[in-house]
């Protein structure tokens, strides 16, 4: 199977002013690729790397099953009843998912009069966008890669959460997807970002995001199985945490490869005012 994270790009903060101004988005950034949870909200104010291992994107393991690194399920937080129960904001979360569909497949990422990198930053960046948010007003103010600035802009207002079970509209963001040039094998947070579209009864996340080789795709994971890359159910075998770490030539395959594995914590942009 394949996986996605694009290839680091990095810009200035002054040229990410400019751009702004211009209209036109950048994604300065290091990518290679409805209902609540009971309990009390609680933002997470640093969200540290939920994984430390390396992998690549092929199984490598007869096509499914478990991994033999074992990753403990996440442990469920709500999201703020505001993300569930004010109709505005249910109706911007529906708004989102029809931009996901929109842009999913496309080749260029022209929204709304503005142009939008083909990367996982510009692809959240547009969805978002679609829907009347701009995810890139702090990066002027802000250092590091795209993944990192929204991350950062999101922190900020205490808008990251982690569940297992997701809302349509959140945004994912993923560590070590991949070797960043020169880390030798060192963590590289913040490498990755998606957007959920849709959890199924089971628990398994539909997310769109960029992959390096398929583009624009939908992709899969669930943080109650983090180590299932493919499960049997009703006859016939279904991905349940897709590949997400971009393989390194001469490389041994590493522990750490799902989507479920890389997992970090999750964001609440249709949040941000």
């Amino acid at each position: 199977m394949e996986n996605q994270p694009e290839a680091r790009q990095a810009f200035p903060a002054a040229f990410a002013a400019i751009f702004i101004i211009l209209g036109l988005s950048i994604s300065l950034g290091s990518c290679a690729s409805l209902g609540s949870d009971g309990g009390e909200w609680r933002p997470i104010t640093n969200a540290y790397p939920s994984t430390d291992g390396r992998s690549d994107e092929d199984s490598r393991s007869g096509g499914g099953g478990q991994t033999d690194a074992v990753v403990q399920p996440v442990a469920t937080s709500p999201a703020p009843n505001r993300a569930t129960e004010d109709p505005a904001v249910v109706a911007l979360r529906t708004k989102l998912v029809d931009g996901a569909n929109t842009v999913l497949g496309r080749n260029e990422l022209l929204i709304r009069g503005r142009k939008f990198t083909m990367d996982c930053t510009g692809t959240v960046l547009a969805i978002y966008w679609y829907a009347g948010i701009d995810l890139s007003q702090d990066f002027p103010k802000l250092k590091g890669s795209g993944v990192s600035r929204i991350y950062q802009t999101l922190q900020r207002r205490d808008l990251l959460y982690t569940t297992s079970r997701p809302l349509s509209g959140d945004i994912v963001f993923w560590d070590d997807t991949y070797d960043e040039e020169g880390s030798e094998g060192h963590a590289n947070p913040l490498s990755h970002m998606g957007m959920v579209v849709s959890v199924d009864p089971q628990g398994t996340i539909s997310y769109i995001h960029y992959h390096i080789r398929r583009g624009i795709t939908i992709d899969y994971m669930n943080l109650g199985s983090p180590n299932v890359q493919n499960r049997m159910e009703n006859g016939s075998l279904k991905v349940i945490n897709s590949p997400l770490r971009l393989a390194v030539p001469g490389r041994p395959h590493p522990a750490r490869w799902l989507a479920g594995q890389l997992y970090r914590v999750m964001g609440l942009g249709y949040l941000l005012e």
